[in-house]
């Protein structure tokens, strides 16, 4: 059995809350709000609900939501009475003042004074929250949306009154929580610190919990889902987002506060709290704490401490390791008594989840794999600049030739042959070393010789985020990061393309030397170097990727899946993208990315299985390769396709539109992204779990099953697994790994989801550094071991399977295939996070030029002759 971090509580437990019931006339008076933009050139708009809750949270010190009422999701807040909910009530005179003042610095000035008489006159009630509960006897619990953040505050408050222990040899260390406005709990007089010595410098982190209460298909009772991070502190404001504020006046609730950047008198960035919380507490006739310094922040001094901004470079890696979530989950448990709350867990299945096939296509393989891309003959071309990668392309390439051991010897400008399909071309690029932008159409003009018919990618050199040189930084210059133009340029040719990283050159080790907590300095026992490794893997799994993107596909997924009907399995990978015409980054509209990807079974092991894709433009399925290259060269996303309303009424037409243009012989088993599509296909919600509108609806018939499985990966959703309590410990301290297996867990309303959970491949290697998280946590490593605290210590993880339409299948037969396809993917030997349909469709969003990057004009509209909804 697999034991998680999530807990079923009943609704008794979910205790009773403070609550302010706004009337009509709260959000008509919202809607005279003056709008703003929040950047230059951003689209104008109201301020959120959230603004007030956040100022209201600054002079109450507890934490405070403000949404509609409204057990369904809403496009418009306006359109629903709201509620306002905290965890005590209010002294009336500082709400009255508090929202005064927020609502005379959204006028600018003006004060109007329409709100605060509006949330005054509200009648404080204080309900349970099990009252606002509905469906739970159907398996089907929902409440409204402001419900899952404040019952998440009651057992974080409830939490925190009792330390956590922590073993540390033969005593322990005991770690008191601190709640902050958001409902999360921060260990904040327990600071790991890390210096090292070149370069000099300390880094600080702290530990967090977050708290999610959510619901599981067909379970009657609510689950709280533990969320453990290591979160670094800042030790300069340059970009920060978040700070947390001991604002003192016997407040036990930190502050968490949105903040933003502005220039002083003398042009330098100071921060500034959003939300004009300072105004407010000024008027409160209470003071907010003074800003810290740099310097300050770097020697961790003050009432505040900052996050970091983003993923950057720190002294400190990531995570909190198995064995502090073993001893947090165990804590939970014989914490919450009265009543008694429920560990999630997971029971074995007797499927067994193998990987036969590992590595690349095999020699013997490869032209019956390449017959998959439905072209006679496969052409790769090398672009490259450094001799290094030239020759680590030769040595990856090797395997397709007769002499195995020795790189691939040919010249450039000329087609070699491996193999009756494959021939390779090398091309040195000198372009792709230019600092500066480059005019692609004239540095590829030599590509167009190459129209003979043959389907060509492109194995491009990189310099992998290009960081200045000394004397670039000097001299104000910086590189060029050419992926996305050069990708772009490609697909304009109709070519894919796969990066491959130039190898850097090597660098002293910068944290060789540092000082450890609390002792003398003491030389880092772990090195850089490592053995020496016998294969380029970055360079063979880049030419492996290559060749999935042509689409070749040998019979590793015939071996694994033995199915016999011949089904289509399609992957429906959809994405809301924010968007901006204007300017990068001032993001004014949405836009939704569909991808649709099939992958064709057979029978006859002389027919390969092929892959094909969804062209939106031609509203056909074409061959893999030639459908990414006509998805990447158009604008990314569909206007009017949206998650809510009229909007997912488009996005699903239009997607079962494309499902219908498939062969009506076939059988079809769709996967899908349960987080991205339930709002699409109401049919995935837990609450509609199957009896709403689902993926192909239209083509279901009596002679023509139609399967649905869902992929749920979403961290917050899908219990992390803690341990597996059915197998023997090695070690009394690390918790045992998930096995190769499908799981499954069937609730007391008999439906059964299915999971498969593992360790990352980082926590099965390297020499047990990687899971050393499983031995100590980062409040006990030991001084000699305290280098490893720049490692990302890793958790196990799980994805969520469920069947909302098995079709003529049996459910576990479908969750077992949706497994095996992450099990065993196309060209990688370890797990996907989805099946390859799946899999294979997301890989295609991200490799669009603009995937969360900046958007392109759109084209001109088509003629209505040629497409019957446009791009």
């Amino acid at each position: 059995m697999i034991s998680t971090l999530a807990f079923l509580f009943p609704h008794t437990a979910l205790g009773k809350i403070t609550l302010y019931p706004l009337s009509r006339e709260f959000g008509e008076a919202w809607r005279d709000l003056p709008t703003y933009g929040d950047a230059k050139n951003g689209k104008p708009r109201r301020p959120p609900y959230a603004g007030l809750a956040s100022a209201l949270s600054a002079v109450s010190g507890q934490p405070v939501v403000l949404m509609p009422h409204s057990y369904e999701p809403v496009d418009d807040d306006l359109a629903h009475p709201a509620v306002a909910v905290t965890t005590h009530p209010f002294d009336t005179w500082t709400l009255s003042t508090a929202v005064r003042a927020w609502e005379r610095c959204v006028r600018k000035g003006e004060d109007s004074d329409t709100l605060a008489p509006l949330l005054a006159a509200a009648e404080v009630e204080h309900p349970s929250l099990a009252s606002y509960v509905r469906g739970a006897e159907d398996g089907t619990p929902h409440a409204p949306g402001w419900f899952y953040r404040v019952a998440a505050w009651n057992f974080a408050e409830r939490l925190a009154r009792t330390s956590l222990p922590v073993p540390n040899g033969p005593t322990m260390r005991h770690i008191r929580w601190r709640m902050d406005t958001n409902g999360s709990l921060i260990s904040w007089d327990h600071i790991t610190k890390r210096s090292t010595l070149k370069p000099r410098r300390t880094g600080y982190a702290l530990h967090k919990l977050d708290f999610r209460v959510v619901t599981q298909p067909g379970e009657p009772l609510f689950a709280l889902h533990v969320l453990p991070t290591f979160s670094r502190l800042a030790t300069h404001w340059a970009s920060t987002r978040t700070v947390f504020i001991d604002h003192g006046q016997n407040k036990k609730t930190l502050l968490r506060m949105p903040i933003g950047h502005t220039k002083n008198d003398d042009g330098q960035w100071v921060p500034y709290a959003r939300n004009h919380a300072t105004e407010v507490l000024e008027a409160c006739g209470m003071d907010f704490a003074t800003w810290p310094t740099n310097d300050d922040l770097a020697a961790l001094r003050g009432d505040m401490r900052v996050l970091v901004p983003a993923p950057i470079p720190h002294v400190l890696g990531k995570g909190v390791g198995t064995r502090f979530n073993k001893i947090l989950a165990d804590h939970i448990s014989g914490t919450f008594k009265r009543p008694k709350i429920v560990q999630v867990g997971f029971e074995p299945t007797a499927v067994e989840l193998t990987r036969p096939a590992k590595g690349s296509i095999t020699r013997e393989d490869l032209d019956h794999a390449l017959a998959a891309t439905g072209s006679d003959t496969v052409r790769i071309i090398a672009l490259y600049n450094d001799g290094t990668t030239r020759r680590r392309m030769t040595e990856a390439l090797a395997p397709y030739t007769g002499t195995l051991d020795q790189p691939l010897d040919v010249s450039d400008h000329t087609d070699h042959r491996l193999s009756s399909r494959l021939v390779v071309r090398f091309h040195r690029l000198r372009a792709l070393d230019r600092a500066d932008q480059v005019d692609w159409e004239s540095e590829l003009a030599f590509l167009d010789q190459l129209e003979d018919g043959a389907l060509n990618g492109a194995w491009v050199e990189t310099i992998w985020n290009p960081k200045p040189s000394k004397r670039e930084r000097e001299a104000g210059q910086h590189r060029h990061d050419h992926k996305r133009d050069l990708r772009r340029a490609l697909y304009e040719r109709d070519i894919v393309s796969q990066f491959l990283a130039r190898q850097p050159e090597s660098e002293p080790d910068d944290d060789a030397t540092e000082t450890a907590p609390d002792s003398d300095l003491v030389a880092d026992p772990e090195t850089e170097a490592e053995a020496e490794v016998p294969k380029d893997y970055k360079a063979i799994n880049a030419l492996r990727d290559l060749m999935f993107r042509l689409g070749c596909v040998d019979e590793r997924l015939r071996d694994v899946t033995k199915l016999t009907d011949e089904p289509i399995l399609v992957g429906i990978h959809l994405r809301q993208q924010r968007i901006s015409n204007r300017r990068p980054g001032a993001a004014d509209r949405t836009q939704m990315v569909e991808v649709l990807t099939a992958l064709h079974t057979s029978n006859d092991p002389n027919r390969p299985w092929h892959m094909d894709s969804y062209d939106h433009a031609t509203h056909d399925w074409r061959p893999q390769a030639a459908a990414e290259a006509a998805f990447g060269r158009g604008t990314i996303g569909r206007d009017g396709h949206a998650r809510h309303e009229e909007g997912a009424l488009l996005a699903r037409q239009h997607v079962e539109s494309a499902l219908k243009v498939l062969p009506t012989d076939r059988p079809l088993i769709i996967f899908v992204d349960t987080e991205a599509c339930r709002t699409i296909w109401p049919g995935l919600q837990n609450v509609r779990f199957g009896t709403g509108p689902l993926p192909g609806d239209d083509l279901r018939t009596p002679t023509r099953p139609v399967a649905v499985i869902t992929i749920n990966t979403s961290y917050g959703e899908v219990p992390a697994p803690v341990e597996n309590t059915a197998s023997p410990r090695k070690n009394p301290k690390r918790p045992p790994k998930p096995q190769d297996r499908l799981y499954r867990r069937t609730t007391s309303t008999g439906l059964t989801s299915w999971y498969i959970a593992q360790a990352s491949r980082t926590y099965e290697g390297f020499g047990g550094t990687g899971s050393i998280g499983g031995l100590h946590t980062r409040f006990t490593l030991p001084k000699d071991d305290w280098a490893l605290q720049r490692k990302d210590w890793h958790s196990f993880t799980a994805a969520q399977i469920t069947v909302p339409h098995a079709g003529t299948w049996d459910p576990e037969q479908l969750a077992a295939l949706a497994a095996q396809l992450c099990h065993q993917s196309l060209a990688w030997d370890a797990r996907t996070r989805h099946p390859v349909p799946l899999h294979v469709a997301g890989a295609m969003d991200r490799a669009h030029p603009e995937y969360r990057g900046p958007s392109i004009e759109p084209s001109p509209a088509p003629a209505a002759d040629e497409t019957e909804d446009g791009m």
